[in-house]
């Protein structure tokens, strides 16, 4: 089988030492070994600034070259992919991708031309916000609308070539992407809010609009995103979610963005390496094989193919 994620926290564990081969991380080379062709979204995740500080962009500097490092040491296994004819080109040659997104956009530090700086980095997804409130505006937890300087953010991303990621977003500021942005979008690890009443799960309005862009949405495997007793999260939660998003029409919208090693998950997934079990789980609960490679591969290749 084959699998695209659309997010993963790994590169906090490469900055610790771990590797990207064989580490003790839920993603590596070696865990991944069962899936045929395989891209990742590498998120770089930085909290918000204290004030007065600039830290989320240090954060930013000391991961991306833990990142830099380890796609160094393994190049001959896995590829950073910065346009969609380098991603196709890593699938024809049978090598495993990298594709670089940043988790908040606090590593602005409020600073619109640090845009170039991730762009020449290769970063090609960016989350806007993380659970707080930043210089772009406030996210779920805490509610709020785009600051001017975030609807400025929003606006100059397509000549930088970076998609906007919604998830984490606030509904307010949601709402303001909608209303700001026509290009491609996406909510790379978000859930069903009517499935599990978390806040940071999309409402129907907002799935039907991204399905409507002809977007993408990753399904989150955290245990409280999946159920509203985490204790109880497994596979089932899965195609709960799974089969929400089908009901309002996403069959070429969803797909995974699996947070692993920023996420408690289920037991009975683990790691990537549970990623094809989970797969016929899914087959077993009669979901057609030509269904299953959509979301698991193909919905998040073609959106690439399309934005990258």
């Amino acid at each position: 089988m084959d699998f695209f994620d659309l997010h993963c926290d790994t590169v906090h564990c490469m900055a610790k030492g771990e590797s990207l081969a064989d580490g003790n991380a839920q993603v590596t080379l070696d865990k991944a070994q069962k899936i045929e062709r395989w891209v990742q979204l590498f998120a770089l995740f930085v909290q918000d600034d204290p004030p007065g500080t600039d830290c989320a962009y240090e954060e930013y500097c000391r991961l991306l070259a833990a990142f830099r490092a380890q796609l160094r040491e393994h190049a001959d296994r896995i590829t950073l992919c910065r346009t969609a004819q380098q991603l196709d080109a890593a699938m024809q040659g049978n090598q495993r991708a990298a594709v670089l997104s940043v988790e908040n956009g606090a590593v602005l530090g409020g600073r619109i031309e640090r845009l170039r700086q991730l762009q020449e980095d290769g970063v090609r997804f960016l989350t806007l916000t993380w659970f707080g409130e930043n210089e772009l505006g406030g996210g779920s937890s805490v509610g709020g609308r785009l600051t001017p300087f975030g609807r400025s953010v929003v606006q100059a991303l397509p000549q930088y070539g970076i998609i906007p990621d919604i998830s984490h977003l606030s509904d307010e500021g949601v709402a303001d992407v909608f209303e700001l942005y026509e290009g491609p979008l996406a909510a790379t690890h978000s859930n069903v809010r009517s499935v599990t009443g978390h806040h940071r799960n999309l409402t129907r309005r907002q799935i039907e609009e991204i399905v409507r862009r002809k977007g993408i949405i990753g399904i989150n495997l955290y245990r409280s995103f999946l159920n509203s007793d985490p204790c109880r999260a497994s596979r089932e939660d899965v195609y709960r979610h799974l089969d929400a998003f089908l009901a309002l029409g996403a069959q070429d919208t969803v797909c995974f963005g699996t947070d692993f090693d920023g996420a408690d998950v289920p037991q009975d997934i683990s790691d990537i390496s549970g990623i094809p079990a989970l797969y016929d789980y899914l087959l077993g609960r009669g979901l057609s094989e030509s269904l299953l490679r959509k979301i698991f591969f193909e919905n998040a290749y073609a959106f690439c193919m399309r934005a990258l």
